[in-house]
C-alpha cells in the first residue's frame, strides 16, 4: 500500500507577512490611492513598529504582486486601487468622522454578531478562536503595532461566520483609525500595549464564547460593548482644549 506524502505544514506568518498584508488592505481600501507615493520608508517603519529590512521585504512582495512600484526620484508608488464607482468610505480626518464611525460600526457589527451566533459553523467558529492567539505573537515580534491587523482578523472572521458575503465586502473596506493623519494612535494609545491586547482578547473571547452559545442577543451586545469601548478609550487618548477669551484654561 503507497501512503501519500504529508501535505507540508504552512510556513507561519512572518513580520513581513503580515506587513505586506495589511499595506495591500490600505491601498485595496482607498487609503493609499492609485498613482499616489506611499509614505517614506521612515514614516511606515514608525507606522508598523517594523526595521526597514522587514519593510523592505514586504514592498519587494508588494511590487512581485504589481502593487507597486519603485522609481527614481518619486518613491514607491501604488499601482492599483479600487475601481471608481466601488465602495469607498470616507476618510477619518476629525473627531466628528470618528465619532460617525463608531456609531456606524457599533449598529453594522452589533447584528454582524448576532447573525454569526445563529449561523456560525464548526468550521467558522475555529477561524474566530484562531484570530485570538495572532496579538500576542506580533508582540512577541517586537511590532504592537501589527496587533491592528490581527484585531481586522478577528471581526473579519466574525463576519464570515455571519454567512453574508456583504457584510465581509463591508468590514474589508472599513476605515482604519490607528495611524491615520491627525486622529494618529499609536501602540493603541497606551503605554503597555501587552495591557491594551490583553483588554482587546478578553472582549473578543467574550464575543466568540456568546457565538459559541448561539446567543444571538449577548452576542449582540457584546459586541457593541466591545465597539464602544474601543471608542471611549480613543476619546480618553484625544484631550480636550478648552480656550477662554483666547487663553487655554
Amino acid at each position: 500500500m503507497v501512503r501519500s506524502a504529508a501535505a507540508p505544514a504552512a510556513r507561519p506568518a512572518s513580520l513581513a507577512d503580515r506587513v505586506e498584508e495589511q499595506i495591500r488592505r490600505l491601498i485595496d481600501r482607498g487609503e493609499f490611492p492609485r498613482d499616489a507615493r506611499l509614505p517614506s520608508e521612515f514614516e511606515l517603519c514608525r507606522r508598523f513598529s517594523v526595521s526597514r529590512p522587514v519593510l523592505r521585504a514586504a514592498l519587494a512582495t508588494l511590487k512581485q504582486a504589481g502593487y507597486v512600484s519603485s522609481l527614481k526620484g518619486s518613491g514607491t508608488v501604488v499601482l492599483r486601487g479600487p475601481d471608481p464607482g466601488g465602495l469607498r468610505f470616507p476618510l477619518v480626518q476629525t473627531i466628528a468622522d470618528a465619532e460617525q464611525l463608531y456609531e456606524f460600526r457599533a449598529t453594522l457589527e452589533g447584528e454582524i454578531a448576532r447573525l454569526a451566533a445563529q449561523r456560525r459553523t464548526p468550521e467558522a467558529l475555529a477561524e474566530i478562536e484562531a484570530t485570538l492567539a495572532e496579538p500576542g505573537e506580533v508582540l512577541a515580534m517586537g511590532a504592537p503595532e501589527l496587533a491592528r491587523d490581527a484585531n481586522f482578523r478577528f471581526h473579519r472572521a466574525v463576519a464570515r461566520a455571519a454567512g453574508n458575503a456583504f457584510y465581509v465586502a463591508t468590514i474589508e473596506q472599513l476605515p482604519n483609525l490607528i495611524g491615520m493623519g491627525p486622529v494618529e494612535v499609536r501602540n493603541f494609545g497606551e503605554l503597555d500595549p501587552a495591557a491594551r491586547i490583553a483588554r482587546l482578547n478578553a472582549e473578543h473571547a467574550s464575543i466568540l464564547e456568546a457565538i459559541r452559545a448561539r446567543d444571538a442577543t449577548r452576542a449582540q451586545a457584546e459586541m457593541v460593548a466591545h465597539i464602544t469601548a474601543a471608542r471611549q478609550h480613543f476619546y480618553q487618548r484625544h484631550p480636550a482644549r478648552i480656550v477662554i477669551d483666547g487663553e487655554e484654561a
